[in-house]
């Protein structure tokens, strides 16, 4: 099948998204409501030890996708009231994606996955602003991984371009449809909007035949090679 455009958001209604959206946001907190009423109000002699770690795992989850959503919806109101702003540092190319990668599985318990990244540049160090870029890889590796179900594979790769890199994050393995669009237009908005203020494009952001892809190009004059 040919590739269908992701809608990754220029413009965000913040009070519309929360109305929209008020299920999914709940979700996680319903979900701790109600196993950690499971923890308390059962004996551990009546409440085999397996399936307490059990409870307390979902608890766990939920509690990191909970923050994850509360966290998204902070940073869009800041965006959108121009309260953040860049502090490119050099960054190290390796340290960056590795990093991104374990904050990412950090604040994603639930996934089956770990996602790998390749480089394909002689550029080792550049300039930009480390919590952003993390952010940007950390959203659009959601986005993709909504496509494909737990035994696939998301990959990030680094290439040179001309004025600088074309970062590419992949997700392949066998085809789902996001549970909802939720995860699409917060964590879009956010990857798109910051990547916008390094002066970054997104050069692709397609739902594939066997997953999600996005690529952006990030411009990287003060970068160096090793």
């Amino acid at each position: 099948m040919p590739n269908v455009p992701l809608d990754l958001p220029r413009q965000l209604d913040l009070a519309q998204f929360i109305s929209d959206e008020a299920h999914d946001l709940r979700s996680p907190f319903n979900q701790i409501v109600g196993f950690s009423k499971l923890l308390l109000n059962n004996p551990s002699a009546a409440y085999p030890l397996e399936m307490q770690k059990e409870d307390t795992a979902t608890v766990y989850r939920n509690g990191q996708r909970a923050l994850m959503l509360l966290n998204g919806l902070i940073d869009i109101a800041r965006l959108q009231r121009h309260e953040k702003e860049l502090n490119p540092i050099e960054l190290d190319l390796k340290s960056l994606l590795e990093q991104s990668i374990s904050n990412w599985k950090k604040i994603n318990p639930a996934a089956m996955f770990q996602p790998q990244y390749t480089i394909f540049t002689s550029i080792t160090q550049f300039s930009a602003d480390e919590l952003f870029l993390r952010q940007i890889l950390g959203s659009f590796i959601t986005v993709v991984s909504q496509y494909i179900d737990s035994q696939g594979a998301v990959t990030l790769t680094v290439e040179d371009e001309p004025n600088g890199l074309i970062f590419k994050v992949t997700g392949t393995g066998k085809k789902i449809q996001p549970f909802s669009m939720l995860d699409l237009h917060m964590q879009g908005y956010l990857g798109r909007t910051m990547l916008e203020l390094h002066q970054g494009e997104i050069r692709l952001a397609a739902e594939t035949e066997d997953g999600a892809a996005i690529h952006f190009a990030l411009t990287t004059k003060s970068a160096s090679s090793g």
